[in-house]
């Protein structure tokens, strides 16, 4: 497949898709406010078991498969721009796209923190703990996926693709899954679920963000999924499920300490990293596949937000943080005040990144 020569126009059904996954990750870091699971800048949690489950549910299902969606998406992507560019234009062209951003994020999330903090502790503490050990906020996925793709560019420089697509084969998914799982469960045997690295890149989900990243480079240069087989989708659509299952089903019935799911030679651990790689696999087909079908048109809003998409994720960290400690003093229950700020800081993070991309300097950068 001539990758070069192939047309590039924007696919209505991605750019939905990534302002749904936009969304939902912001939602997420304010479900992880309120809920008290996970890490993040800020924290208010509720002590009310009907918010706090539905909170753990939502983030530990996510997690599942949000990140390396992204990543899925950001493959199908990548071929066809290196082709038409050409290896060092595509490298400088990924370091000038998401350099800028996450030196932005990189800067400013001390501030991010010491707003979370309350006063706690100096504003000149965070930056000292930032010059320590520099946390780039939620966009370590950028400096993780800019290494993803300069590793992919020196590959098809030293190994060319074929004159030809390979077929379709019904075990492809399965292969992705068990690849995922296996290298899952072996990078947390030193990696735990939310440990910490240098530059916070989240050492513990790169099996699945490059796993899927890869099956997307795949599909990319095979013409595979596009469109997705209404069979394929509604297979992968079921098998996520019976891995989600698998997965509320363990949590709740509380088989084993929560902290024996998190890594480590234990069977929840390999549980986790199995069901991750059926969810991951299998739920990236069956969405993929159900936008292509309901939501591959664009009216003037969807494509703005589309083009805002990015820059609402470089921006939800300051908004959702400073709004969640402007809220702090109203006299409102944790997860009635969830339910203003979560829509609030969507909206804003949307509206401001799409003023912005307005602005001519700006607009390459969001």
């Amino acid at each position: 497949m001539d990758l070069a020569a192939t047309p590039s126009a924007r696919r209505a059904y991605l750019d939905n898709l990534k302002v749904v996954l936009v969304a939902g990750v912001i939602v997420g870091h304010i479900f992880i406010t309120y809920g008290d699971i996970g890490s993040w800048a800020y924290h208010e949690p509720s002590s009310q078991k009907a918010f706090l489950i539905p909170a753990a549910l939502f983030v530990v299902l996510g997690s599942l498969f949000a990140m390396g969606l992204f990543f899925l998406m950001a493959g199908l992507l990548t071929p066809r721009s290196l082709a038409r560019k050409g290896p060092a234009s595509f490298v400088g062209d990924r370091a000038a796209r998401f350099g800028p951003p996450f030196l932005f994020l990189l800067i400013i999330f001390p501030i991010v923190r010491w707003i979370g903090d309350g006063g706690g502790r100096s504003l000149g503490w965070f930056f000292s703990d930032q010059l320590k050990d520099p946390d780039p906020g939620p966009l370590w996925f950028v400096l993780v996926l800019f290494l993803f793709s300069c590793g992919y560019a020196v590959w098809r420089k030293m190994r060319p693709g074929r004159s030809g697509p390979r077929p379709w084969r019904a075990w492809i998914p399965a292969a992705f899954a068990a690849g995922i799982a296996g290298a899952t469960f072996i990078v947390r045997l030193k990696y735990r679920i939310d440990s910490q690295q240098f530059l916070v890149v989240h050492v513990w989900q790169w099996p699945q963000c490059l796993g899927l990243f890869l099956f997307g480079i795949a599909c990319a240069e095979n013409g595979w999924l596009d469109p997705v087989p209404d069979r394929l989708r509604r297979h992968a659509g079921w098998t996520a499920l019976a891995g989600i299952s698998a997965t509320v089903a363990a949590l709740a019935l509380e088989i084993a300490p929560r902290d024996a799911f998190g890594g480590g030679l234990t069977w929840p651990a390999a549980l986790v990293a199995v069901c991750e790689g059926i969810v991951a696999t299998g739920f990236s087909i069956w969405i993929l596949g159900t936008f292509q079908i309901r939501f591959d048109q664009a009216g003037p809003l969807a494509r703005a937000l589309g083009r805002a998409a990015f820059g609402a994720y470089v921006l939800q960290a300051p908004i959702g943080v400073s709004l969640s400690r402007l809220a702090h003093p109203l006299a409102l229950a944790p997860e009635i005040k969830f339910l203003v700020i979560a829509p609030a800081v969507v909206a804003c993070s949307f509206g401001l990144a799409w003023v912005l991309t307005g602005i001519p300097g700006l607009k390459r950068y969001l």
